[in-house]
């Protein structure tokens, strides 16, 4: 028996191993649990096997899970447990025993373990000035297992149509969603959460005026806009590249109704990003005349059926510095949340006060300065101000500079797919360039939370180069066949 057959035995045994874990916890589940849970079980137990046989599924995988946040749903409404963390757990043993069956050493993954690597380094470096260190270790914990993501992402994606095929995965999780807020909003279905998907609340909008603010998965509308920016360009981009009819209008629809619902959350901050965002893919695909005048049409006959207090609420924006806190308070909780994070950054600028230190220190920071707050505190609500109150200079270089290398590195690999032709993976890397732009803009509004998706898309830039070498090696080797 020679050793490459011993261990692609080996390596099946410890298939079969995790499978039949995995199979024994699904069932276990699904007994004792809910009929949602009871599904969910069963499709985890179906993957876990499709991910052992091929671990390219990991990526749609995770792809579903970040933009449906099935694991933060199932545990938050249906008593499941955590099952994000074993997903990553499952698809790096099948990418260890893939090595040990084929010989081959997993390939990406580099450029985004060098970023993880970097803020978690600058993270805990600032642990040793927090005050709240159970709070920091909590958040530095996240952060890394939240980096994983990229990482695996990075060593997953070989290939271009891999790439459209985790692309198209998030659009169908975000066509998904987006279906479900537009019918609680036509129908007023602000009675059920639709199984945690479609979550709401009554929030202060503008004035005296509170209205229903749809946060699908999250919990939170501002969040949740935040994600629909971030598909609303690569939906754009399927809707040019597609060559199929239905793909395209497929595409189409996710569009549109990402933009139809970034405006019934009454997300501001997301409003202004989407506007960018469409400006970066007319850029590359300039609109004709008639498409300009129909959405414009569109936009004009849809104004009625905006909710009220809306239009409001986006021109309150212009007057932040003179906003008294009686007629919108949330814009005077963010003049707190920038004074009390400036402070903090000025008390520890080489250090900051910890990381994950923010909200528990808000509160004593605001009442130093004079300024009621409530005594649990608030978040930053701004992700540069959190960095540099949190991790001081430090955290803010190690910041811009992971920001330029991800831009950097998707600007690499979109120069090799154009060298060898590959417009199309060209197109996605425009369409991921602008998602991350989207999401760096609604950063000034929200600090860094649930942020697996936002992770995911920064995988997908840091492996583009991976990713084109990948597809040069693999043409190549078909052009050099016999």
């Amino acid at each position: 028996m020679t050793t490459a057959v011993r261990l692609g035995r080996g390596a099946d045994l410890v298939f079969m191993i995790g499978v039949g874990l995995v199979t024994v916890v699904g069932v276990s589940v699904a007994v004792l649990v809910d009929p949602v849970v009871a599904v969910a079980g069963l499709i985890v137990v179906i993957g876990v096997i499709g991910i052992v046989e091929d671990p390219m599924l990991g990526a749609l995988a995770i792809a579903a899970f970040a933009i449906l946040r099935l694991s933060g749903v199932a545990t938050d409404f249906h008593g499941a447990p955590s099952t994000f963390t074993p997903l990553l757990a499952l698809i790096a043993l099948a990418l260890v025993a893939r090595t040990i069956r084929t010989g081959e050493r997993p390939k990406g993954g580099g450029r985004a373990l060098l970023a993880v690597v970097a803020l978690t380094a600058v993270a805990v470096v600032s642990l040793l000035s927090a005050r709240d260190f159970d709070s920091g270790f909590t958040a530095v914990v996240s952060l890394t297992k939240d980096g994983a993501i990229a990482v695996v992402i990075g060593v997953l994606l070989q290939s271009s149509a891999a790439l459209r095929r985790v692309v198209w995965v998030l659009l169908g999780g975000g066509l998904f969603l987006t279906a479900l807020s537009i019918f609680q909003f036509l129908t007023d279905a602000y009675g059920s959460s639709f199984g945690g998907f479609a979550q709401s609340e009554l929030q202060h909008v503008v004035g005296t005026t509170d209205e229903i603010r749809i946060s699908g998965p999250i919990g939170d509308p501002n969040f949740y806009a935040q994600w629909l920016v971030i598909l609303f360009p690569l939906a754009i981009d399927r809707f040019h590249d597609e060559t199929s009819l239905i793909a395209r209008w497929t595409a189409a629809a996710a569009a549109a109704m990402s933009a139809a619902v970034i405006i019934i959350t009454f997300s501001r901050g997301a409003l202004l990003a989407l506007v960018v965002v469409v400006g970066m893919m007319a850029l590359r695909h300039p609109p004709r005349r008639s498409t300009i005048v129909a959405v414009a049409a569109v936009g004009l006959l849809s104004l009625p059926l905006l909710p009220s207090g809306y239009v409001d609420r986006m021109v309150a924006l212009t007057d932040l510095g003179g906003v008294d806190i009686g007629t919108d308070p949330s814009l005077r909780a963010r003049e707190v949340e920038v004074a009390v994070g400036t402070q903090m950054f000025l008390d520890e600028p080489l250090t900051g006060v910890g990381y994950g230190n923010f909200l528990p220190r808000s509160a004593e920071y605001a009442r130093g300065l004079g300024i009621e707050q409530t005594s649990k505190g608030r978040e930053a609500h701004n992700l540069y101000l959190e960095t540099a109150a949190e991790t001081g200079i430090p955290g803010l270089l190690v910041l811009g500079g992971v920001i330029a290398g991800i831009f950097a590195s998707l600007a690499a690999g979109r120069r090799m797919f154009r060298s060898i032709g590959d417009h199309r993976a060209d197109g996605i890397g425009h369409a991921i360039g602008a998602a991350l732009v989207g999401y760096l803009i609604t950063s000034i509004f929200l600090h860094m939370a649930f942020a697996r998706l936002a992770w995911l898309v920064i995988g997908m830039a840091l492996a583009f180069p991976s990713i084109a070498r990948a597809e040069n090696r693999a043409r190549d080797e078909t052009l050099t066949r016999p």
